[in-house]
């Protein structure tokens, strides 16, 4: 495994929250239970969508395998979207085919791969003291084919407060449009 691919990135990204949440940047949560781009107890991350139908994708995923489909929640209940002027950062690149293959992934990455290896190379990129990771979206990924790009930004990086915050019926696409 390798970090030394690395992507900058910056400019607008977003984040699928609960109506109820007070703080949308509090990386406190993903400090504690891990994700797939920090290994629990050890740092935060704040996980963002390079755009609204990867934010989309990530709303739906939360729902998958449960009782409760997204479009069975309440319309109150539902998500909203809170989007975060991210500052030009330098990260991990697991997104280009380049940098999944120097972490040692396959080409269909992030497909059928757990979160321990990406735990081990985002341990690697922090510290070295990159700002995140840039990889491919794990919502509704198949063998072939993702739905695009997220951003884990590394608790130490702050975008600051939300630029805008959007209940669901304004941000969620037209699933009639597709």
């Amino acid at each position: 495994m390798s970090i030394e691919h690395t992507v900058h990135r910056s400019g607008f990204y977003y984040r699928v929250v609960a109506p109820n949440w007070v703080n949308p940047a509090d990386t406190s949560y993903s400090k504690r239970q891990g994700g797939r781009w920090n290994p629990p107890g050890e740092f935060g991350a704040l996980y963002l969508n390079a755009d609204v139908h990867v934010a989309a994708a990530n709303a739906r995923a939360q729902h998958a395998g449960r009782a409760l489909k997204l479009f069975d929640l309440l319309p109150d209940a539902r998500p909203e979207l809170v989007t975060f002027n991210v500052p030009w950062v330098e990260v991990l690149d697991a997104c280009a085919q380049k940098g999944i293959a120097a972490l040692g992934f396959t080409n269909n990455f992030p497909y059928k791969v757990n979160w321990l290896p990406c735990q081990a190379a985002a341990r690697e990129a922090h510290n070295a003291g990159l700002s995140g990771v840039a990889a491919r979206s794990h919502a509704e990924i198949t063998a072939t084919a993702n739905v695009g790009e997220e951003l884990a930004l590394f608790e130490e990086i702050s975008p600051g407060p939300p630029t805008t915050r959007q209940p669901f019926h304004e941000w969620y696409p037209d699933p009639i449009a597709g």
